[in-house]
Order: structure tokens, then C-alpha cells, then sequence
């Protein structure tokens, strides 16, 4: 008894070790072209408006279907979710390094937003699967370091495209993803749910995406919460779409520089605070 806890439990961490990679690779991906903007406006002839519509599409794509990746995670199995959610959004990542066009780089930003949108919801209804009571907040908040990390590093697209060429950066982790993917499909596992009581039982059943949506709504907590995480949202999209590009013009700082340093600094102190 006492080894099949024991063997739950490490494989409850291994959970969250596997997902802190795709997390790191969920924004690390998205955040990867603010770092790279000038070798992609020199390349396309873009104007600021253009490359501002890159990554509004991406958000306003996200944004929309996160609702949906919510209810796909509790309607299907997690595992599958997830692994389809980076397998395409690694896909595209990869196939953005290969764009031609403008309209084809709008195209890939916005089925990113699109596949990355599924990933959230299904990793953390994993985790709290797997980690009940203790250890949950503990768990949650690794994993969204993860986040952090890749927004941190991501970053550092700078140095890439100085030193390899902006398309590089997503031949490389996109490949490193759809990779990554498939080991996932062997290695991640769905907890299996216990038998649920009787009484219980109906009450599940009658729970709809509909219903969901009037118990959120009914709650005055709930929308306080949506106003806090847009306006975080925003300002948080907008220092990191254009903050790069602020510092390298004002402050004369080559590619790599401005991109780091307008995304590694603070989301290094995000990191320490949301494990601590």
C-alpha cells in the first residue's frame, strides 16, 4: 500500500515536470516574435501597424477560444488535449519559420492563438487531478514558472536572429516540440477517475457548458477576477510587444539586448514569485 502511494506521488510530480516543459514552450513560442522584430519587418517590408497586427491576431485568437479549450479539457481526455494542443501549435511554430508572406504570417499567428488555447485549461485540470489538498498550490505554481521561463528566455530571440537568422528560432522549437509531443503520448496518462457516489451522480450529469457559464456569471467574484486579468493582460501584451523595440531605439541596445532585457528582468522576479 504504502509503495503504490509512493509511486502515485512521484508519478504526480513527474506530471508537473513534464507539463513546466510545455508551459516554457507555450509562451516562450508566442513571445518569440517581439524579440525578432526587426529581421521580420525588414524581411516582409512591414509597417508598425502591420507588426502590431501580428501579434493582435494571436490574441484576439487566444482569447476567444480559451473558453472553448476549457470545455473541450473537461469534456475529453486531458492527456489528448494536450498533446494535440502542442503538437499543432509546434506545427505552426515551425511552419511560421517558412512563411512567405504577411497574410501567411497573420495565418500562423492566428491558429497559434487558436492551439495554444487548449493547452491551459487541460494542464491545470491535470495537475489537480493528480494533486489534491497540500500539494495543489504548490504544484499549480511550478508549473506556471514554467511560464515565466518561457517568456524570460524567449527573450533571447535577439541573440538568435543576430546570430542564426530569425527563421531558425522556429524551425528549432517547433521541431523540438512536435518531438516533444510525441513523447508525451506515451509518457503522459490521465488519473483515473474514482467511482463517483450515487448521489452525486445526477447532479454531474445535468452540469452543462450553458449552466457553467450562468453559475460564473452569477458571481460577483467572477467578474472582478475577468477585470483584473484583462487589464493585466493588456498591459502585460503591450510592454512585451513593443518594450524591445522601445529600448533598442531610445537606448541604442543591439537585438539581443533590448529583447532580453525587456522581458528577462521581470519575468525572472515573476518566476521567484510564484514558486515562493
Amino acid at each position: 500500500m504504502n509503495n503504490s502511494t509512493h509511486k502515485v506521488s512521484s508519478y504526480a510530480w513527474l506530471i508537473v515536470g513534464l507539463l513546466w516543459i510545455v508551459a516554457f514552450l507555450n509562451y516562450l513560442d508566442r513571445i518569440l516574435i517581439t524579440s525578432m522584430r526587426d529581421p521580420i519587418v525588414a524581411d516582409f517590408s512591414l509597417t508598425d501597424a502591420q507588426f502590431g497586427l501580428l501579434t493582435a491576431v494571436f490574441l484576439w485568437s487566444y482569447g476567444i477560444f480559451s473558453p472553448f479549450g476549457g470545455f473541450i479539457a473537461d469534456k475529453y481526455s486531458r492527456r489528448k488535449v494536450i498533446v494535440f494542443s502542442v503538437f499543432v501549435w509546434s506545427l505552426v511554430t515551425l511552419w511560421t519559420g517558412y512563411a512567405s508572406s504577411f497574410n501567411e504570417m497573420l495565418l500562423t499567428r492566428f491558429l497559434m492563438g487558436i492551439s495554444e488555447a487548449c493547452y491551459i485549461p487541460a494542464a491545470l485540470a491535470l495537475i489537480t487531478d493528480y494533486h489534491k489538498g497540500r500539494t495543489r498550490s504548490l504544484a499549480t505554481g511550478l508549473h506556471m514558472s514554467g511560464l515565466y521561463a518561457g517568456l524570460a528566455l524567449g527573450g533571447l530571440g535577439g541573440y538568435i536572429a543576430t546570430i542564426w537568422g530569425w527563421r531558425f528560432g522556429f524551425h528549432a522549437f517547433g521541431a523540438f516540440g512536435i518531438v516533444y509531443s510525441i513523447i508525451l503520448l506515451y509518457v503522459l496518462k490521465d488519473q483515473k477517475e474514482p467511482i463517483a457516489k450515487t448521489d452525486e451522480l445526477p447532479i454531474a450529469e445535468k452540469i452543462t457548458p450553458i449552466g457553467a457559464l450562468k453559475v460564473l456569471f452569477s458571481e460577483r467574484s467572477f467578474y472582478i477576477l475577468l477585470f483584473y486579468f484583462a487589464v493585466l493582460g493588456m498591459v502585460n501584451w503591450l510592454v512585451n510587444g513593443w518594450l524591445p523595440t522601445f529600448l533598442k531605439d531610445h537606448f541604442k541596445l543591439d537585438l539581443g539586448a533590448a529583447g532580453f532585457s525587456a522581458t528577462g528582468y521581470i519575468q525572472i522576479g515573476s518566476f521567484i514569485g510564484v514558486v515562493a
